[in-house]
């Protein structure tokens, strides 16, 4: 008897240290910003939505007006955690260590499509987000050449080609982009981070492939400068601008247009750091999604 209630009262105490009135949440690492930072934002943003959701009032009108993220949000505390590579999120995920992750629409959807173990919890459209090719700065000459290909990629037309292409209509895994040779001609050489699957790839061969390669094909190619693709993680893009390492980096997330009603997390959503200069963005999504683990 005394065996048994000794094992009563240690499930209890097990389940009262795994009870949790938090979700743990992953997102890659935002450059320009720290975790406490960031959840000292997001807390704000929770606390000024707190009134809209009164307790005898029901949650279904408040939901449609504010989105069920929002809901949830004032309902459930999130803790975020940066991860400085999808890879390192995703297992997080799988171990349990967190519960859910948080992603571009593109991405999110790419990854749930390919396996069937993750599932969609929320999706939000608080930060409309556009991405931009990073350069170290002072190196303008090389952003103004990568802005006029870029603008006149937009006015052609191929950006938009290119994204149906590899994004929005692709089936399965992308392909290989081909890159010009230009003999005697100058190599840039540009961070690929495969964290952003289809937009920013690297296939389980270990070549960087997907939507960022055939733009940077592209942009070789008008240029007419020859491409060296090198691998970094998110968390090391600003780094290896200022290393030298490379010339370019594929991308860094700008969240300028957000809806957020919180200055704080407004202010604390930044990707990138002193020392970098952008592009002009060469692609955008108005969503970012929630992804579980369902097995």
């Amino acid at each position: 008897m005394k065996k048994f209630l000794c094992a009563i009262f240690l499930l209890l105490i097990a389940s009262a240290v795994y009870a949790k009135d938090f979700v743990d949440s992953g997102i890659l690492t935002y450059l320009g910003t720290t975790e406490a930072e960031f959840q000292e934002g997001l807390d704000d943003l929770r606390k000024s939505m707190a009134p809209l959701f009164p307790s005898d009032e029901s949650d279904g009108a408040n939901e449609d007006m504010l989105g069920s993220f929002i809901l949830d949000l004032v309902k459930t505390r999130r803790v975020v955690h940066f991860y400085d590579s999808l890879l390192s999120m995703q297992m997080a995920l799988r171990s349990r260590k967190i519960d859910e992750i948080v992603l571009p629409e593109p991405v999110g959807m790419y990854l749930i499509s390919n396996n069937s173990a993750y599932d969609i919890s929320f999706s939000m459209n608080m930060m409309p987000s556009t991405i931009s090719f990073g350069f170290k700065q002072g190196n303008t000459k090389l952003q103004k050449e990568f802005n006029d290909a870029i603008l006149a990629m937009r006015k052609d037309g191929t950006l938009s080609r290119l994204g149906k292409k590899f994004i929005t209509e692709l089936n399965g895994e992308p392909e290989a982009a081909k890159f010009s040779e230009f003999k005697g001609a100058e190599t840039i050489k540009v961070a690929v981070t495969g964290d952003l699957p289809p937009i920013d790839f690297i296939a389980a061969d270990g070549r960087p492939t997907g939507y960022n390669t055939a733009i940077i094909s592209e942009i070789g190619r008008r240029l007419k400068k020859n491409v060296r693709l090198i691998s970094v993680d998110a968390g090391g893009r600003s780094a290896a601008l200022a290393s030298g390492r490379a010339d370019v980096v594929f991308w860094y997330r700008n969240t300028e247009t957000s809806k957020i009603k919180s200055s704080k997390l407004k202010n604390a959503v930044r990707d990138t750091t002193a020392g970098v200069i952008l592009s002009v963005p060469y692609y955008e999504w108005d969503t970012d999604l929630i992804i579980t683990r369902t097995k």
